[in-house]
C-alpha cells in the first residue's frame, strides 16, 4: 500500500509552498500541499516536506473533481489514513 513516503513533491505555484501528488491504483489522486497561506503548519515558506509537520490534503476523483472539501492540518499519520480510506 502507498503511504506518505510515496508522495512525489515539487514547488507549488505559491512562492515558498510545496505540493505533493499521489495517484492511487483506483485513479483517485491526492494533492498534499504546505506553505504560506495554506492549511499547514508551520504556515511559513519551506522547500521540502521535512519543513512541515501538518499538511492540507485534497482528494480528486478520476474526472478531476474534488471529493469533499480539502482537509487542513493533517499529520503524516492522518495522510496515511486518507490514502488508506480512498485506496479501495
Amino acid at each position: 500500500m502507498k503511504t506518505f513516503k510515496d508522495i512525489n513533491w515539487k514547488a507549488h505555484g505559491i512562492k515558498g509552498a510545496i505540493q505533493g501528488l499521489l495517484m492511487l491504483e483506483n485513479g483517485i489522486e491526492l494533492s498534499v500541499v504546505a506553505g504560506p497561506g495554506l492549511y499547514s503548519l508551520p504556515r511559513e515558506a519551506g522547500k521540502s516536506p521535512d519543513d512541515f509537520n501538518k499538511f492540507e490534503v485534497a482528494v480528486i476523483d478520476k474526472d478531476g473533481k474534488f471529493i469533499g472539501d480539502p482537509r487542513g492540518w493533517q499529520t503524516r499519520t492522518k495522510v496515511d489514513e486518507i490514502i488508506k480510506e480512498f485506496n479501495k
